[in-house]
């Protein structure tokens, strides 16, 4: 789906500047949300405490893996920094929400 809504948005409005490292942005972040996204789901079977300390260890560091790779990207390539960040952060808030509703809808309710 954000395949064909990147793809549908360069088309419309080629003004605006998509990074051309577009599909890799997406693919590792995609990868790396299914692996959390196993991480999580097996600590959500344990006690409530076990998950939120692996939800939150988990989320700080994938903010601070991902705070590393802008930077470096930035630093390598100044001229295609803005819009490889744009992107990335495009991807990252349309993942967070797809992550955050995965986890919701497999909390069982509490008895």
């Amino acid at each position: 789906m954000l395949v064909a809504a990147t793809l549908l948005l360069e088309y419309l409005v080629p003004a605006l500047k998509v990074t051309i490292h577009w599909p890799v942005i997406l693919l590792v972040m995609y990868l790396l949300t299914l692996g959390i996204l196993y991480l999580l789901v097996s600590s959500l079977k344990a006690r409530m405490v076990k998950f939120v300390n692996t939800y939150l260890l988990v989320s700080f560091s994938k903010m601070m893996l991902y705070a590393v790779l802008l930077f470096v990207y930035a630093w390598l390539n100044p001229d295609d920094a803005v819009s490889f960040i744009l992107t990335f952060l495009v991807y990252y808030l349309a993942l967070l929400i797809y992550e955050v509703a995965v986890l919701v809808r497999l909390k069982e309710p509490e008895k």
